[in-house]
């Protein structure tokens, strides 16, 4: 993804809003990561829906994952990476707890 810069007010766009949120910005992004890694390798070995519990709860972690980097993300949703952004769940889940990214 292309980061944006504002030369007038000197940020760039889908960094953290502020240089103390740049700790949690990177935290969110490996737990992003290692979830998603996590889940593809239940969908692989599972057998007649045998890990369907497992792999919601990594589905909803990574939905917490992408809220929170939306929330710390100068710009907000329309600038998350496009991983997060073409993310979506393997089981139905409530639409509630999903991030705005998921039709």
């Amino acid at each position: 993804m292309k980061n944006l810069t504002d030369l007038k007010k000197n940020v760039v766009y889908g960094g953290p809003k502020y240089k103390s949120q740049t700790k949690v910005f990177d935290q969110i992004e490996t737990i992003f990561e290692k979830a998603l890694i996590e889940r593809d390798k239940l969908i692989k070995q599972q057998v007649n829906d045998s890990m369907k519990d497992k792999i919601i709860i990594l589905d909803l972690r990574i939905a917490m994952c992408i809220k929170k980097r939306a929330r710390v993300t100068l710009g907000g949703y329309s600038y998350l990476s496009e991983e997060m952004y073409g993310w979506e769940p393997f089981y139905d889940i409530d639409r509630r707890l999903l991030p705005k990214t998921v039709p």
